[in-house]
């Protein structure tokens, strides 16, 4: 699901294919979204919901209103991951709605209807973005989404789903810090980020070398894009550590002869080891020799 998605910070899968400029910060082709088997982390204990502001008259209907709406978009997600149970959406829900009261409902003008199309429309609620709330209500409702759910196994059954191995997706969810957590369902319940959901790059470049092969991670990207594995092995292996290293580390190479001899190599590589229809269809030239 968009909201609980971690961006990985891996880029240049596609430099083996000529026509992928050194300076290019979107030519990399995607990691495709494959089935995966399910993270194999303990079902956290389910939370109950934080009690509403007017727990003892119960919910209004406004309340009630905005509880169901949360509730039902994150519930009928398509890109849910298995690990967020009925339960924990429901706590959510009705956590979220009980920060407000009614009155301040309807003074800010959030409905179940407009917060449902905001959600439908771009993957999040952002309710920071579109509505006048206060810091405390923002980390009131940020305090109750922590409260329902697990998010770290949330995080590792999103990295799951793009084609990470669960060990190393659980790997990774584990070595991010709570305040990089927290960062992260801000992004999606207060302000929305642009690309990396709240998590410092740094951060998440470390997580990456601390538990995925990375020479590994490419071979599968490879195949994902169509690669024979015979062919995404030799490319993979076969890559300059200096490369692996920038996409590690994310240093730039100002040298421009250091570039140019690069992009040799790698042109040189994806002779080698792609067929002409490969190289083809990763946009590259097969008359280079």
């Amino acid at each position: 699901m968009p909201i609980l998605r971690l961006l990985l910070p891996l880029v240049l899968a596609c430099v083996v294919a000529a026509a992928c400029s050194s300076d290019s910060d979107d030519s990399a082709p995607s990691v495709a979204a494959t089935e995966s088997p399910s993270v194999e982390t303990t079902q956290p204990a389910q939370t109950p919901a934080p009690e509403p502001t007017i727990a003892e008259e119960g919910p209004s209907n406004a309340q009630q209103e905005l509880a169901d709406a949360i509730f039902t978009a994150m519930l009928d997600d398509d890109e849910r991951p298995a690990a967020v149970t009925e339960g924990q959406l429901r706590c959510l829900g009705d956590g979220v709605a009980g920060v407000f009261s009614a009155d301040r409902l309807n003074e800010l003008g959030i409905t179940g209807a407009r917060v449902t199309a905001a959600y439908t429309d771009r993957g999040t609620f952002a309710l920071g973005d579109d509505y006048d709330i206060t810091e405390s209500e923002a980390s009131q409702v940020v305090d109750v989404s922590i409260e329902c759910l697990d998010w770290r196994t949330v995080i590792a059954a999103a990295i799951t789903q793009e084609g990470i191995p669960a060990d190393q997706a659980n790997c990774i969810a584990s070595e991010l810090s709570d305040e990089s957590i927290r960062s992260s369902v801000e992004s999606g319940l207060i302000s929305q980020s642009e690309d990396d959901l709240g998590i410092a790059e740094s951060e998440a470049l470390g997580a990456m070398q601390a538990c995925v092969d990375i020479r590994d991670l490419l071979f599968q990207t490879f195949v994902q894009d169509g690669l024979s594995e015979g062919s995404a092995r030799c490319v993979a292996d076969g890559l300059p550590e200096e490369l692996v290293e920038m996409m590690l580390e994310g240093p730039e190479l100002d040298d421009e002869e250091a570039a140019l001899e690069l992009m040799g190599e790698l042109m040189a590589l994806q002779n080698r080891c792609l067929t002409p229809e490969e190289i083809e269809s990763m946009g590259g030239s097969s008359s280079l020799q």
